[in-house]
């Protein structure tokens, strides 16, 4: 197995060599004629493609260094960051802007070839055939949705690029969103029944769940009486509904023991220590450990907002860390206890989630795995629907398993959150915006949450309540005021894409950039 994974290492090593931000990438890429003649050939192909989702410029790291410092919810270590990023002043030329790019079609790529290589053969085992199919098209469909969500727009690539056909202009909002469809559904009807799926891969009921989401974010901010992208999302997330379940204690989700593949996970990417995912190093205060890097850490707002709502949920010790340990073996506190706004290990409080536990290993290399979709979402999600379309009577039940969990985690019972009730639909739609922070912060949704509403909700909820916190200094450099501007609800067209792409041009860049 140990020869094997060097094997692939070596070939997808190659593979990313021979691809260029144009998105030219070699047909023959782990797409010979000869991997499609039985179904080991061709797990080999879609393992190639879980590589690249699991590279380090797609979530093995700098798709959380590009959402999250572009989310307006974090702080970093990262000086350099500071004024543009987590500035909320990203450049096309930024290293993340362009490498998330070009990791997403990496993996695009890649499921294309698997898909076109299929096409074109019979496997014994059609069951195992249509599963493989499924997990491509899966793939892909996340992946656009990524890129629409981040870019809002980009070239829609759904063949094998060759050297007849290396350069592809850009495609509408529109175009993508019905090929994220068309290829969700794909996999919804390919993809194997919850139970019956490989550890760790995708069972049909993730693509409901990528469905569900991608009708919310094309619902936005309308009402249920304008638009039926509401109810198409319940259609999707109430397939889903009852086919997992929420583990015991929220704690178990954040232990490297205990967080893998549980019975929560709807999809994750899988990790270990050989190839191994960037969390901890992301998450972890350089200042804790001499390999991490501390990239993230909360704003002074997102936390008061959460004590301020629930100052007794266990789960405020499992997302925030106040207080560690540092490399010297002193106790060091942060905000809130240090008032200070111009230290970088002490002005801002990290993130518990991905903040390494054990601070005496030897290195940040870690078997957790990511999780991309878990169940507590789901249920958020139902929620936010259900009041939409019919008002908070029947959203209640959703969003109270969630909070009867939260009370009893952390080896704390706890009074708080309370389950909800006797909300007015506005208020029901104003505190679920906020609970998806409260479950899921760094977790990956933080950008598109906080955006799907629109310019003006992310004004008002992000912008406004940064700029107007009392606590912050915008004269000291660790203290960035965000600016007013709707450009940022997207990234921009990375600069290479733009200058190396004949089919493209500086008209297709983002207005603003």
């Amino acid at each position: 197995m140990k020869n094997l994974r060097i094997f692939l290492t070596v070939i997808f090593a190659l593979g990313l060599m021979l691809s260029a931000c144009e998105l030219n990438e070699d047909p023959k890429f782990l797409a010979s004629d000869n991997l499609f003649t039985d179904e080991v050939g061709a797990n080999t192909v879609l393992n190639g493609v879980y590589s690249s989702v699991a590279s380090y410029n797609y979530y093995g790291s700098n798709f959380h260094h590009l959402t999250n410092m572009a989310s307006g919810l974090y702080n970093t270590d990262r000086d350099a960051s500071l004024i543009d990023i987590a500035g909320l002043n990203p450049p096309a030329n930024l290293n993340f802007v362009t490498t998330v790019w070009s990791a997403v079609y990496e993996s695009i790529s890649r499921a294309n070839n698997l898909i076109a290589g299929l096409a074109e053969v019979e496997l014994n085992d059609a069951a195992e055939k249509g599963n493989i199919l499924g997990q491509a098209y899966f793939i892909r469909s996340l992946g656009y949705f990524n890129l629409v969500r981040i870019y809002g727009k980009c070239p829609l690539i759904t063949e094998p690029v060759t050297s007849e056909n290396p350069y592809n202009g850009m495609s509408t909002p529109e175009k993508i969103y019905e090929q994220i469809i068309d290829d969700a559904e794909m996999a919804e009807q390919l993809l194997p029944e919850q139970g019956s799926e490989v550890a760790g891969r995708p069972a049909k009921y993730a693509a409901n769940m990528l469905l569900a989401k991608v009708y919310m974010q094309l619902a936005g901010n309308q009402t249920a009486g304008s638009t039926d992208n509401w109810q198409r999302a319940y259609d999707e997330a109430i397939k889903v509904y009852g086919k997992y379940s929420l583990v015991s204690d929220f704690k178990n989700l954040w232990q490297e023991t205990t967080s893998n593949n549980s019975k929560e996970s709807i999809f994750e990417i899988q990790g270990n220590v050989e190839n191994t995912l960037r969390l901890l190093q992301l998450w972890t205060a350089s200042t804790a450990h001499s390999t991490t890097w501390g990239r993230f850490k909360s704003n002074l707002e997102v936390y008061d907002r959460h004590v301020s709502t629930y100052p007794n949920d266990p789960r405020l010790k499992l997302t925030f860390v106040t207080e560690y340990s540092n490399t010297a073996g002193a106790i060091q506190k942060t905000y809130p206890a240090f008032k200070g706004r111009n230290n970088k290990a002490k002005s801002y409080p990290y993130n518990y989630k991905y903040f390494m536990k054990d601070l005496n290993v030897a290195n940040y290399n870690t078997d957790m795995n990511f999780v991309v979709f878990r169940y507590a979402d789901l249920l958020l999600m139902l929620a936010e629907i259900e009041n939409e379309l019919h008002g908070p009577d029947n959203a209640y039940q959703y969003v109270n398993e969630v909070m009867a969990r939260a009370r009893v985690s952390g080896g704390e019972t706890s009074d708080q959150p309370a389950d909800w009730s006797g909300l007015t639909q506005d208020q029901f739609r104003t505190n679920i915006m906020f609970e998806y922070n409260f479950e899921l912060l760094c977790e990956g949704h933080d950008f598109f949450n906080v955006r799907r509403r629109g310019y003006d909700y992310f004004k008002t909820n992000v912008i406004d309540v940064h700029n107007n916190h009392p606590m912050y200094d915008f004269s000291k450099s660790r203290d960035v005021m965000y600016p007013d501007n709707s450009r940022i609800i997207v990234m921009p067209i990375p600069e290479d894409e733009l200058n190396a792409n004949p089919n493209m041009s500086a008209s297709d860049q983002n207005s603003g950039y």
